[in-house]
């Protein structure tokens, strides 16, 4: 199985594989997706889209912080100060401590991320209820690199406080730039069988950590970017561990159009109006814009598309009720699959039109 890695931001989720970078993100309330090569132009393309996206308070947070390390040490090149400035060391402990400022938002793609590493069945929107249950918790999360960082800085401050001739600053200072070095060590010798109760530890930490500090409970938006980026990447890279294989007919040479009129009734609500219900199963019909038409009648919903698509929109519908606590729902279904001549909705009202006018 190839390696997949993920990054999310305030907006979204990247998931990096071997030679390529999927995101999916949300701008003004729609999902945006791409997939580029894995180069440092996309490098930079990924450090705008994460720079630009954080919150406003962030930002602030992040400059003044950055200035009071560079800007003294700049200024006194052509006037002398009092102030040194805070150490560079300190540039390594924003790196490593910005997991615990995470923003809400981030947090929550964060948890998408997890639970769709968590997940052993199929990437697909369908199935977004057994994510959701997934844990939040992965054990290669960054969290474990912030853990082993600071607990090194902690050991090594004190060894190194332990010689007569270092001060208790000059100790901090080697442990913060010597913690860098043990950070991979550690990760590597976790990797290792004999290492179980070092890798116990660790995780221990991280996963306490990744539940309280770095990850939310993702809602269905945070969840569907996670699943579009893992798919993009899955589908570039190594279709045959996450896709089924179509079979097409010999009549399926092109594409095919079916309709179905899906009716999705919640049992043993308290109150007889459903109108809740269907106003989220549209908000789940919205997500598959591009791959669907859809229209809401008084009675049911019609939707168009490709019929294992709509196989796969009929079963993400379907979990609408139960993920507002019903405990039962029944879902009535037609399907007009027409293989003699392509047809839509728009065309069958046109076809009935140009009858009444005969």
């Amino acid at each position: 199985m190839a390696v997949i890695r993920g990054l999310s931001f305030q907006a979204g989720i990247f998931f990096i594989g071997q030679e390529h970078v999927a995101c999916a993100y949300h701008h003004k309330g729609k999902l945006q997706k791409w997939i580029k090569p894995l180069s440092i132009k996309t490098m930079c393309m990924m450090i705008y889209q994460v720079t630009a996206t954080l919150p406003i308070w962030l930002k602030l947070f992040s400059t003044v912080y950055l200035a009071l390390i560079l800007g003294p040490k700049l200024i006194q090149v052509v006037y002398p100060l009092a102030f040194n400035g805070l150490p560079f060391y300190f540039l390594i402990y924003f790196m490593f401590g910005t997991h615990f400022i995470f923003p809400r938002e981030l947090k929550k793609y964060h948890g998408a991320e997890h639970k769709v590493f968590s997940d052993r069945g199929r990437k697909i929107r369908a199935r977004i209820a057994r994510i959701k249950k997934a844990q939040i918790t992965n054990r290669n999360c960054s969290t474990n690199a912030v853990v082993i960082y600071f607990l090194a800085v902690l050991l090594l401050t004190m060894i190194f406080s332990l010689f007569n001739n270092v001060s208790f600053s000059s100790s901090i200072m080697y442990a913060s730039y010597g913690a860098v070095l043990v950070v991979p060590l550690v990760i590597w010798l976790m990797k290792m069988k004999k290492m179980k109760r070092l890798r116990k530890f660790v995780l221990g930490i991280s996963y306490w950590l990744q539940r309280k500090w770095t990850t939310e409970e993702p809602e269905r938006m945070h969840l569907i970017a996670a699943i579009e980026s893992y798919r993009l990447l899955a589908l570039e890279e190594f279709p045959e561990h996450f896709e089924l294989k179509r079979v097409k007919s010999k009549v399926e040479e092109r594409k095919q159009l079916a309709i179905v009129d899906v009716t999705v009734v919640p049992i043993g609500t308290d109150n007889p109006s459903v109108s809740e219900y269907v106003s989220e199963i549209q908000k789940v019909l919205q997500t598959y814009e591009g791959k669907i038409t859809f229209q809401l009648t008084p009675m049911s919903t019609l939707i168009e598309g490709e019929l294992p698509v709509l196989f796969e929109v009929i079963q993400a519908i379907h979990e609408v009720p139960f993920e507002k606590g019903c405990s039962r729902v029944a879902t009535n279904i037609r399907i007009d699959d027409r293989r003699d001549k392509a047809t839509t909705l728009k065309g069958k009202l046109e076809s009935v039109a140009r009858e009444l006018e005969k």
